[in-house]
């Protein structure tokens, strides 16, 4: 194998790796790993490839279907240039039957591990709810419903897992609606006024638009009024659900952990608010997507005694790795504004 030939290679996995949208997969599988860690049962090691394998799955149904069913949109949006559908280096038709191959691996994989009727019902509410987004996410009269039932749909995942770890208890509970309220605020917060100026050129109905949210001189969406009111709600319900599981069990020796979600929930407020009032598109989502991953990283601590050490390690490692890539979240926007933009940078 010559140097070209390896070289192609690697450029056709890459391609393939935007296509299946990998530089978010690490959430999708931490997530799983996460519901696996509310059972009834522990997380063996044993367990792992199967969760990761639905996980997998299941993330490329979700992602591909929504970038099939946004092309036209996603056409215009300079962070999407280098995806291989909106190139044409994939067919939309390779693209959707990919996608929908997935239902039935996921049945097939339910089945190799075990699962039950409950495991059943969790896959068909999660598909559901899930393709319900994909087909009318930007297109509902009222777009926060429609991040309500995506949010069913993540929370369904961790729900499933459980089911395939010993069978779903009163904590999968606390997840699914901390899942459901954290993507209703990734999506319809962060990912709406992130959009907000590619989607409105589309009349595109999203929760941005909805809540009349405009954009400022330097391209920053106006977080204020009721759209704030509606991002800090859902706020204060994703740090409570944390909570929960740790107080109802508090001991002496949960003092730590106590702090540090006490340090974390008022960490992420900070950045919500900070993200809402930045005047700079650049400094907005660089300070919104911290905010995720800092609020999405105290679920670590809400399960942190019922994983492994070293399934505790796996899951952060799956949920933090990916975030090395993303180099506009650690250098500045440099004064000219041409070159580190967030655009530009997401699109490598």
């Amino acid at each position: 194998m010559n140097a070209g030939s390896l070289v192609g290679q690697i450029m056709s996995l890459l391609q393939f790796a935007r296509f299946l949208r990998t530089d978010t997969l690490g959430a999708s599988v931490t997530m799983v790993l996460l519901g696996a860690a509310t059972a009834s049962s522990k997380l063996t090691p044993a367990m792992v490839p199967g969760l990761v394998a639905v996980a997998v799955s299941f993330h490329v149904y979700a992602y591909v279907l929504n970038d099939v069913v946004d092309l036209p949109i996603d056409r215009t949006d300079p962070r999407r240039r280098n995806s291989p559908l909106v190139a044409g280096q994939i067919s939309t038709a390779a693209a959707l039957a990919f996608a929908l191959v997935q239902i039935p691996v996921l049945a097939l994989l339910i089945v190799l591990i075990g699962g039950g009727f409950s495991a059943f019902v969790a896959l068909g509410v999660l598909v559901a709810a899930v393709t319900i987004y994909d087909l009318w996410g930007k297109r509902s009269p009222m777009p926060p419903m429609t991040d309500l039932v995506q949010g069913v749909a993540w929370g369904a995942l961790g729900w499933l897992a459980a089911e395939f770890t010993g069978g779903a208890g009163r904590w999968t509970v606390v997840l699914a609606l901390y899942f459901l309220a954290f993507i209703m605020l990734a999506n319809g917060v962060h990912g709406s006024i992130r959009d907000l100026a590619n989607d409105s050129r589309h009349g595109a109905r999203t929760t941005a638009t909805w809540f009349a949210a405009v954009s400022d001189g330097s391209g920053a969406v106006k977080v204020e009024g009721r759209y704030l009111g509606y991002a800090m709600t859902l706020q204060i319900v994703t740090v409570t659900l944390a909570f929960i599981p740790t107080a109802l069990a508090w001991a002496p020796g949960r003092s730590l952990q106590v702090v540090l979600m006490a340090v974390g929930g008022a960490a992420s407020t900070i950045l919500l608010v900070a993200a809402a009032r930045a005047g700079d598109r650049h400094r907005q989502l660089v300070l919104g997507a911290w905010h995720l991953i800092l609020i999405l990283a105290s679920v670590f601590l809400m399960v942190a005694d019922r994983l492994p050490p070293w399934a505790l390690f796996a899951a952060m490692f799956c949920y933090l790795a990916p975030f090395a890539s993303y180099r506009w979240l650690f250098r500045p926007k440099p004064a000219d504004g041409t070159h580190w933009t967030v655009e530009s940078a997401q699109a490598r």
